[in-house]
């Protein structure tokens, strides 16, 4: 998968999404999608790299725990055979769900 390809299966109608951090007029926003990179594997062969394993997290924030779009997000991995493990955590200062996982991306870095 390319980091193209992934942000076109992130991408909901009227759900916000960010590299990064959100902006702030989306931060309240009742469901918001953010992911960033976090490891880069170097992929070599006959001693040289020749491409770049980078793992993403994919956060989705939400009001609701089981939120459609963190069911939705996983019916469009699986129907590409990736099945990541989803982590789900209440925050209870926002009063908010934020279910994560990682997923790795192949890119020339």
């Amino acid at each position: 998968m390319t980091k193209s390809e992934l942000e076109k299966i992130l991408t909901f109608p009227n759900v916000p999404l960010n590299e990064c951090t959100p902006e702030d007029q989306v931060i309240e926003a009742p469901t918001r999608i953010c992911f960033w990179e976090f490891r880069w594997k170097p992929l070599v062969a006959s001693g040289s790299e020749y491409n770049t394993e980078v793992t993403y997290q994919v956060s989705v924030i939400s009001e609701f725990p089981r939120c459609k779009e963190i069911i939705e997000l996983k019916h469009r991995l699986d129907k590409l055979d990736l099945h990541p493990i989803i982590e789900h955590e209440k925050d209870i200062e926002s009063r908010r769900w934020h279910s994560f996982f990682a997923i790795e991306v192949l890119e020339n870095v």
